[in-house]
């Protein structure tokens, strides 16, 4: 039998003064998404989703976050995994973002402004996640 690999992520719809946090990768994705992304990454080894949204956030961005709620999940499926997504909407305490390496530049946008730099998967979740929020 084959042997199946996943992969778990977690990423933040990080909202500050009503403006969501965008990070614009070295090299554009793998999976066709282009340049810019939510904040987030992999889960290690006994951590909880949680866990891994709060050091991911600390690690790309050197944001201090307070998680709202998971707001929605994806999945992509590649040749030889699968990664299965969470999604957190997030307040983070200050604007005040450090790059990591993975990163070279960042945006808070207004959600008018997000079509401009978002693939339209990604779009759509943080649409749907803010529209439930601001409701």
């Amino acid at each position: 039998m084959e042997k199946i690999r996943f992969h778990i992520t977690v990423k933040g719809i990080v909202i500050y003064n009503k403006k969501i946090l965008l990070m614009k990768r070295v090299r554009p994705s793998s999976d066709g998404l282009g340049y810019w992304e939510l904040p987030g990454g992999g889960l290690e080894y006994g951590e909880t989703p949680n866990q891994a949204l709060i050091r991911e956030l600390k690690e790309e961005t050197g944001l201090t976050i307070d998680i709202v709620k998971p707001a929605y999940t994806f999945t992509k499926i590649r040749s030889d995994y699968q990664t299965v997504g969470i999604g957190y909407l997030c307040l983070a305490n200050d604007d005040h973002v450090i790059l990591s390496h993975e990163h070279t530049d960042y945006r808070f946008v207004k959600s008018s402004e997000l079509k401009e730099y978002l693939n339209e998967e990604i779009y759509q979740d943080i649409i749907y996640t803010i529209s439930e929020y601001y409701r």
